[in-house]
């Protein structure tokens, strides 16, 4: 076992961060997408739900010991969040995108073996990047206060309950020991009758999803409950990660809380009042926001007139409600939800109805941001797609090319330089330039000014996954 060897009365690791950044993009439906899920979205203000999350950690743990999952479709998302949250120290993370998703536990259990490796003594703290958590201190003195306890426990953080929720998981705490109490058992999201005797009983706490253990512990856990998805972790080389699709593929979907937690009996809660949310639903962003005199909570383009009780949030054009009641309003450049407030779970199932129809509105918004800038989709059919294209001053995109379209610019604002096949060339508004299918490309912004540009792809596949990459910036091209 890996635990030969270890003190039981020190602490001699160091802290390591494990960030869980996957995610389908659905429960927050239609801000939230797929190819842009939560913790990509600046829920609550300037920063994303992602970059919060970093911000937190960083009062505890350097870039160099973080380590964050994602999946490959995420992978370019988290490199951009990082840089814009820590600049060029943010290449110094260690990102790793699984080829497919398998849950919580192979993706903790991967970060435990990738710490491990470098550091035997480490302790891991393992959190989602979309959770709120709006009193950071009591979030860092948790860990302060746990960490010893991690030596020989895997401790989770409990949250005392403000009201009875449905949308959470519970903890029923069991005998105080020391700082921490012992796990008597793990309770499903309950029905409201059930989350009324939770909400009474102290003994119950919210499950946060977030984990604090020694690496070595983990592993050992890992070998003696789930052994044959800790076998196929170690058969990944940590450094550059061979072998990851071949172990994925052979792997079992797992939760940490089923595999390990339920199981252990190395478990420990610590209750914790941090103003945690884990933003599950439009019902618990509302419970989560300050609302006006009549219980509204208003967001973007909106008039509201008496209206109560009503959370009403647009990032497309003007959102205008009168009357309305307890009502959830969304809107966004290409869609809207209405529903009951008390029904926002429900959204699952529209999702489901867009998968069904293959519709567009369940993968993207129609402007998605890249390191580089953002692009809008404006039209897209069978064999053509419009877009307009904003690069920041001082960036440029990747030197590429496209099998399967051509591609063609006319300027609106702004001054770009165009890297096409060997010629480079300078265009200015109202001037173009024609991309043939298989020509190398690139466009870069040297100016101090936003460039904008109206962009005409057409081909039999106008897909973005028709690129391929031979110089990047921004760390997207693999090896």
């Amino acid at each position: 076992m890996v635990r030969e060897g270890q003190s039981k009365n020190s602490m001699s690791g160091s802290l390591y961060a494990l960030v869980l950044a996957g995610g389908s993009g659905t429960r927050l439906w239609p801000f939230s997408r797929r190819e842009s899920p939560k913790q990509f979205l600046d829920l609550r203000g300037e920063m994303t739900l992602f970059q919060e999350t970093i911000s937190r950690l960083e009062a505890r743990v350097p870039p160099e010991r973080m380590v964050f999952i994602t999946s490959k479709e995420l992978e370019v998302d988290v490199r951009d969040q990082l840089r814009q949250s820590l600049g060029t120290t943010g290449d110094k993370c260690r990102v790793v995108a699984e080829p497919v998703g398998r849950n919580t536990a192979p993706a903790i259990l991967l970060g435990a073996w990738i710490v491990y490796l470098l550091d035997p003594e480490g302790v891991l703290l393992a959190a989602p990047s979309d959770h709120v958590i709006t009193d950071g201190g009591a979030f860092i003195r948790a860990i302060d206060l746990s960490l010893p306890t991690a030596h020989d426990r895997i401790v989770t953080y409990g949250i005392k309950p403000t009201r009875p929720e449905t949308g959470y998981g519970y903890i029923r705490t069991g005998e105080e020991t020391g700082s921490v109490f012992e796990i008597a058992g793990f309770e499903e999201k309950p029905n409201m009758t059930n989350a009324r005797r939770f909400f009474l009983d102290n003994r119950y706490l919210w499950n946060s999803g977030i984990f604090l253990s020694s690496v070595k512990n983990l592993i050992g856990e890992a070998r003696m409950f789930c052994p044959d998805i800790m076998s196929l972790i170690e058969e990944i080389d940590p450094v550059n990660l061979d072998g990851i699709e071949e172990a994925y593929g052979k792997m079992r979907a797992l939760s940490f809380d089923y595999g390990i937690m339920e199981k252990t009996a190395r478990g420990a809660v610590l209750p914790v009042s941090m103003g945690w949310s884990d933003i599950g639903s439009w019902d618990s962003y509302y419970e989560t926001r300050e609302k006006d005199g009549s219980g509204n909570v208003l967001g973007g383009d909106v008039i509201s007139l008496d209206n109560e009780g009503c959370l009403i949030l647009s990032k497309g054009g003007l959102v205008a409600a009168s009357g309305m009641e307890d009502s959830i309003i969304i809107q966004t450049e290409d869609a809207v939800l209405v529903c009951p407030r008390g029904r926002s779970q429900e959204v699952r199932k529209v999702v489901e109805r867009l998968d069904q129809e293959d519709r567009v509105e369940r993968l993207g918004h129609p402007t998605v941001r890249r390191p580089w800038g953002a692009y809008t989709v404006l039209t897209e059919r069978e064999k053509y797609k419009v877009k307009k294209l904003v690069v920041d001053p001082g960036h440029k995109m990747s030197l590429q090319k496209h099998d399967r379209r051509s591609e063609h610019w006319v300027v609106v604002r702004g001054e770009i330089v165009v890297t096409r096949g060997e010629e480079e060339m300078t265009l200015r508004p109202n001037e173009g330039v024609t991309i043939p299918i298989g020509m190398l490309h690139r466009i870069e912004n040297r100016s101090s000014e936003l460039a904008e540009l109206v962009e005409v792809q057409l081909g039999d596949y106008v897909g973005e996954d028709d690129i391929v990459r031979y110089d990047d910036g921004y760390g997207r091209i693999k090896e």
